[in-house]
């Protein structure tokens, strides 16, 4: 359940990090993903494992240790049991966004839906782009 006035948390909490540089286990993609949930609805989907680690290194075996031993397969396996998967091109604001990535830590960059565009973290602050084929989002309802 979101809390009643969700849409202008989501829309502060957005730009008080707009210009945040990307930090892993600070201000990394799962962690802004994670918030933006918090934000709305009071929790996050992950508060239960996010933290611990400052490197990509260390965010690799964090997620890792936690998938195995909570016995999911993989992080969309993790994401599938914690939201609700939206099978669309133009999902809702606050809409957890997935885009392929290749050569990271983990294979997807996680970010949410603002309006019409997906915002995701990005070396020197929040990157905004259309959705794109690919992309994957869970709902929060």
């Amino acid at each position: 359940m979101r809390f009643p006035d969700w849409d202008l948390r989501l829309a502060e909490y957005i730009e008080a990090v707009r210009s945040q540089p990307f930090s892993w286990g600070a201000h990394d993609c799962l962690t802004f993903a994670n918030h933006a949930v918090a934000e709305q609805r009071g929790s996050g989907f992950a508060d239960d494992f996010l933290g611990g680690y400052t490197t990509a290194q260390g965010a690799l075996l964090k997620y890792q240790r936690f998938l195995r031993h909570a016995q999911f397969t993989d992080l969309l396996h993790f994401m599938d049991c914690r939201l609700q998967r939206i099978q669309s091109k133009y999902p809702p604001r606050g809409a957890v966004a997935a885009m392929p990535v290749s050569g990271e830590v983990l294979p997807v960059a996680f970010g949410v839906v603002a309006g019409r565009l997906c915002c995701f973290v990005g070396d020197n602050g929040l990157q905004f782009m259309t959705p794109q084929d690919g992309f994957l989002f869970w709902g929060l309802e």
